[in-house]
């Protein structure tokens, strides 16, 4: 194979659909290296980075272009694959290791970053499939081998989606506090990043897991993968009906859609003291009355996938115990387009992971 030349799916305009390209790529240099994809999943985030940005509420949108994003961009973020080059000084990683990236990079020499934060940067912000080329391609160019992290005897498809999906997951319910037999944990969006949460949420906790989703396909998967219940949000009473399954007691709320609807049946769903935990990107305005925030002792926090050091436990765990597997629909890169346009109609039950 020539890895000189990477062959990628990209988007030319903003919300303009994703075109093949090649590039020529330099001989590594420094701590680079450069990955054979053979795995890159697919998040709802990135029809948000086809779109150009964020929905904000009240009208207004996040833009990635003037935040310094260049067109053409190259998605993509859940990669996995092989090591085919390293650079001069790469000391750790070599031909031939089969890995998953982190792709959330900060600048790197942070004390962020250092504590393996990368994601929390406030320096510079050069995550892959955004600012750096992703995945949607058959190579990939990481910065830096500390990005790599070896899957072993996993499977490759499936830890692939640990770069953020199961990461967000695995980092979202990590902030729960420590959970009894008798507390509730609602998931609100059983999409690919939500059913992970369910399997995994179901495999370390004792706690009951509550799947909430409208479409019927995904509360049935959700209830294959570890949820004691599923509930339809948008049926009448869906509120009371959730609660009174739950004995009123909801110690926690996961809102992995990060809607205005759905953050506002999070709030009022948990008991006193509950904690809520937003995690989706689907946007809009959190509005709720504040003396709540007292009279209920709420607990209200964002989650933002997760770190380094996250992915690594999370590889870990997977290696350690059989954790349950979402469903995941593997799909050749080339059909990327009409993937998104799944996504984006909620045909996706589970993960699609693309295969260059």
């Amino acid at each position: 194979m020539n890895y000189r030349c990477a062959h990628r799916w990209a988007f030319p305009k903003w919300g303009g659909p994703l075109e093949e390209m090649s590039d020529e790529l330099p001989a590594p240099t420094g701590r680079e290296v450069t990955v054979r994809i053979t795995h890159c999943g697919m998040c709802h985030s990135d029809l948000h980075i086809q779109a150009g940005g964020f929905d904000m509420g009240g009208g207004k949108m996040s833009s990635l272009e003037r935040a310094g994003t260049k067109l053409p961009v190259t998605m993509g973020h859940e990669i996995g694959g092989e090591v085919v080059e390293v650079g001069p000084e790469v000391t750790d990683a070599k031909v031939g290791d089969k890995v998953i990236v982190y792709p959330w990079l900060g600048c790197g020499q942070c004390p962020v970053c250092q504590r393996g934060d990368d994601h929390l940067c406030t320096r510079a912000s050069r995550n892959m499939g955004i600012q750096l080329p992703g995945g949607y391609a058959d190579l990939v160019r990481v910065p830096h081998e500390r990005y790599l992290v070896g899957i072993g005897s996993l499977e490759p498809a499936r830890a692939a989606t640990f770069a953020c999906a199961g990461i967000t997951a695995y980092g979202a319910i990590s902030k729960l506090d420590k959970l009894g037999a008798d507390d509730h944990v609602v998931i609100i969006g059983c999409g690919g990043v939500g059913m992970t949460a369910v399997a995994l949420l179901s495999a370390t906790s004792p706690a009951k897991v509550v799947a909430v989703d409208p479409d019927p396909a995904k509360r049935e998967a959700a209830l294959k993968h570890g949820a004691a219940m599923a509930f339809d949000p948008n049926e009448p009473d869906a509120l009371k009906a959730i609660g009174k399954a739950c004995n009123m007691n909801i110690a926690g709320a996961v809102d992995f859609v990060g809607g205005e609807s759905s953050s506002s049946l999070a709030v009022n769903l948990v008991r006193r003291t509950g904690q809520v935990i937003i995690v989706g990107l689907f946007g809009g305005e959190f509005r709720m009355p504040l003396p709540m925030f007292a009279l209920k002792s709420l607990r209200i926090s964002g989650s933002y996938v997760a770190g380094l050091n996250e992915l690594r436990e999370l590889v870990a765990l997977a290696q350690r115990m059989t954790l349950p597997q979402i469903p995941l629909d593997l799909r050749p890169l080339a059909s990327v387009n009409q993937a998104l346009d799944d996504l984006a109609k909620g045909r996706v039950v589970g993960r699609v992971v693309l295969q260059p």
